[in-house]
C-alpha cells in the first residue's frame, strides 16, 4: 500500500492542473475514479471519467452548453476566456486543456486561442473529430493546438480524421456495460463509445501525470518526452505522416521521465505478485485443493472490489484510512479488556452463558473457568439451578458453535447427561473424539466414569441406530477400561435380555477397539461366533477376536478353522 501511495503522490502535484471544457460534466466525475461511464452520462462527463481514471491531478469543468444543453459559441468563448485569465494569472501552475468538442468555423475563437498559445504555462489539446477526412475540425486544426487522432485495435478508428495537422494518436473506442436489474430478471448490455472525443483525454492526462512527475519539465518538454515514447502505428496513413508522432505509450512515457516511477512499478507488480504467491501457499497449506479455489475466490472479490478500493483510498487517504484502522484495532482491544474484566467480576450467569459461545478463545477459556466456578459452588439449591440452566441452553442450542461450548461445559455437571450429551452432537454433527474429550478432561470424571460408562452402554442397548452409533463411537474414544465387566456380562446375557442386532454389533465394535486389553473375553466370543446364526454378528464377533485375542496360544488355530468352515461375509473380519 505504501507503494501505492508513493505512485500516488508522484502523479498528483498542485502545480498541474487540469481544465475540461466540454458539455456540462456532474460533480462526481471529477472526483472518483471508480465510477463506471453510463450511456446517459453526458459527453463531458464521459471525458471527465476517462481523465479521473489515469490521472489524479485536479480537474475543473467549463461548460460550453446554453440553457437547453446546446454546445454554444459564446458560452465556449466565455469559457476559453476564463481559462485564458485564470492561466495569466497563475504562472507557477501548469495546466492541460482537454477540448473534445469540434466546429467547422474557426474565425470566431482564432484570437482567443492566439492568445493562450502566447502563454507558456498551458497547452490545448482537442480531438481531431470524427467525419473521416484528411481536415480537422477546430479548435484541433489551429497550429497552437495539440490535435488528437483516435485508433481502433492498432489502426485509425474508421470515423476519425486525420491529417498532417494530427500530433498524437490514442485509442477512441471505450467498451462499457449498462446493467439492469428487473423484479424477476436482471440482464446486462453492453455499449462501445468511440470517437477523437476518447482519444484526446488520454494524452491529457498522460500529459498531466509527466509533468507531476517531472515539475522541472516545461509543456513542451513534457510533449516531447510523450512524442519520443510513441509507438509506430500499423496504419498506411502513420507512415504518411497523417496520425502524428504515433500511439501514445503511457509506461515508456512516465518511465523515461522518471527512472524512479520505473523502479516504483517494478516493487508494485512484485509485491503483488509475492503477495499472492503467499497467499497461494498458505491456502494451500491450510486447504489442500481446496485453497486453489480458495485462492481464485479470493482473487476475484478483491478483483472486483478493486474499483471500491480504489473509491476510499482516493476518497479519504492512505493516512485516514490507516488511522481508521488503527483505531479499530483499538477499539476492538478494549473491548476485548472490557469483557474480561467483566466476566472476572460479574454473577450474571445467564449472560455468560450467552455471550461466551461467541467469544475469542481466551476469553472463552476464562468465561468457562468462571462457569466452572459457578458450577462448583457449594449451596446445592444454587448449583442445581445452575445445572438445570445449562441442560437448558444445551437442550436449546441453535449451533454447532454454540453447542461445542455447552456440551463441554455439560460434561463438568455433577450428574452429567449424558443421553442429552449424545442426542445433540447427533444432530449437529459433532465428532464423538470430542465428547470422549469433554467428558475425560472433566474434574469429576474419575468419580463418575463408571456412571458415563454405563450410561453409554445404555444408550447403545435402547437407542435408535445413529444414537447406538454416537455412543459407541464415544464409549470407543473414551476407551475406559471399566466398561469390559458390564460389557462382558451384556455379552453373556445378549439373549435373555433380547439385546437387538444392531446393539450387539456396536457392543462387538466396542470391545474390538480395547485390543489385547479384553484377552480374557477371546472365548466369549469364540461361543458366540459357534452359537450364532447371524452372518453379521458372527462377522464383528470374528474382528473383535482378531484384535484382541492375537497373543492366545490357539489363535491361529482358531484363525484356520474359521477359514476353513466360514464364508462370506464372516470371513471379511478376517481381510486387512
Amino acid at each position: 500500500m505504501v507503494s501505492f501511495q508513493l505512485k500516488d503522490q508522484l502523479l498528483r502535484s498542485d502545480r498541474v492542473k487540469i481544465f475540461i471544457l466540454d458539455s456540462e460534466v456532474e460533480a462526481e466525475f471529477l472526483k472518483s475514479p471508480a465510477l463506471k461511464i453510463q450511456p446517459k452520462s453526458s459527453h463531458g462527463s464521459q471525458v471527465a471519467a476517462i481523465i479521473r481514471s489515469l490521472s489524479r491531478a485536479e480537474i475543473r469543468a467549463f461548460s460550453a452548453e446554453n440553457i437547453i444543453k446546446r454546445i454554444d459559441k459564446s458560452k465556449y468563448l466565455n469559457s476559453l476566456n476564463e481559462i485564458y485569465n485564470y492561466a495569466r494569472l497563475h504562472p507557477e501552475e501548469k495546466i492541460v486543456v482537454n477540448i473534445s468538442l469540434g466546429f467547422e468555423e474557426s474565425d470566431f475563437q482564432k484570437e482567443i486561442i492566439e492568445k493562450i498559445s502566447e502563454l507558456e504555462n498551458i497547452v490545448l489539446i482537442a480531438a481531431a473529430g470524427n467525419n473521416n477526412r484528411e481536415r480537422l475540425t477546430y479548435p484541433a486544426a489551429f497550429s497552437e493546438v495539440t490535435a488528437v487522432a483516435a485508433l481502433a485495435e492498432a489502426q485509425k478508428m474508421p470515423g476519425s480524421n486525420y491529417g498532417s495537422q494530427v500530433d498524437f494518436s490514442a485509442p477512441g473506442v471505450i467498451e462499457i456495460t449498462q446493467r439492469d436489474y428487473l423484479p424477476a430478471l436482471n440482464y446486462s448490455r453492453s455499449y462501445k463509445i468511440s470517437g477523437t472525443s476518447f482519444a484526446a483525454p488520454q494524452l491529457t492526462a498522460l500529459l498531466a501525470n509527466v509533468l507531476s512527475l517531472r515539475p522541472e519539465l516545461s509543456i513542451e518538454e513534457g510533449l516531447k518526452v510523450i512524442e519520443t515514447t510513441a509507438a509506430e502505428i500499423n496504419d498506411p496513413l502513420f507512415a504518411k505522416g497523417k496520425l502524428g508522432a504515433g500511439r501514445i505509450n503511457t509506461f515508456k512515457a512516465l518511465s523515461q521521465a522518471s527512472r524512479f516511477y520505473l523502479r516504483l512499478q517494478i516493487i508494485i507488480y512484485l509485491s503483488i505478485t509475492l503477495a499472492g504467491l503467499i497467499f497461494f501457499y498458505l491456502c494451500w497449506q491450510k486447504y489442500s485443493l481446496s485453497g486453489i479455489f480458495i485462492f481464485l475466490i479470493s482473487s476475484a472479490i478483491l478483483y472486483l472490489l478493486q474499483p471500491l478500493l480504489l473509491l476510499f483510498y482516493y476518497q479519504f487517504g492512505l493516512i485516514k484510512i490507516i488511522t481508521f484502522l488503527i483505531s479499530l484495532v483499538l477499539l476492538y482491544y478494549f473491548l476485548l479488556k472490557t469483557i474480561s474484566f467483566y466476566l472476572g467480576q460479574s454473577h450474571n450467569f445467564s449472560l455468560i452463558l450467552k455471550l461466551a459461545p461467541y467469544l475469542n478463545q481466551n476469553l472463552k477459556n476464562q468465561a468457562a473457568a468462571r462457569l466452572s466456578s459457578l458450577i462448583s459452588q457449594k449451596n446445592k439449591a444454587q448449583r442445581l439451578k445452575v445445572e438445570k440452566i445449562i441442560k437448558n441452553y444445551l437442550h436449546s442450542c441453535g449451533s454447532s458453535k454454540s453447542c461445542t461450548f455447552y456440551l463441554q461445559l455439560t460434561a463438568q455437571l455433577n450428574q452429567v447427561p449424558v443421553d442429552l450429551i449424545i442426542k445433540r452432537a447427533l444432530k449437529f454433527n459433532l465428532s464423538s473424539e470430542l465428547i470422549a474429550e469433554a467428558l475425560a478432561q472433566s474434574e469429576k470424571y474419575e468419580r463418575q466414569k463408571l456412571i458415563i460408562s454405563a450410561e453409554l452402554l445404555k444408550l447403545i442397548i435402547e437407542e435408535a441406530y445413529p444414537v447406538k452409533k454416537k455412543a459407541a463411537a464415544a464409549a470407543a474414544d473414551l476407551a475406559e477400561p471399566l466398561v469390559l465387566v458390564p460389557l462382558k456380562n451384556l455379552l453373556l446375557k445378549r439373549n435373555e435380555l433380547g439385546l437387538s442386532s444392531e446393539a450387539q454389533y456396536f457392543l462387538l465394535e466396542l470391545l474390538e477397539t480395547f485390543g489385547a486389553e479384553a484377552a480374557d473375553l477371546a472365548e466369549l466370543l469364540k461361543n458366540i461366533i459357534s452359537e450364532s446364526s447371524d452372518p453379521w454378528l458372527k462377522y464383528h464377533a470374528l474382528k473383535a477376536y482378531t484384535q484382541i485375542a492375537v497373543e492366545n496360544e490357539n489363535y491361529q488355530d482358531f484363525i484356520a478353522e474359521m477359514k476353513a468352515k466360514e464364508k462370506e461375509p464372516v470371513t471379511l473380519a478376517l481381510r486387512g
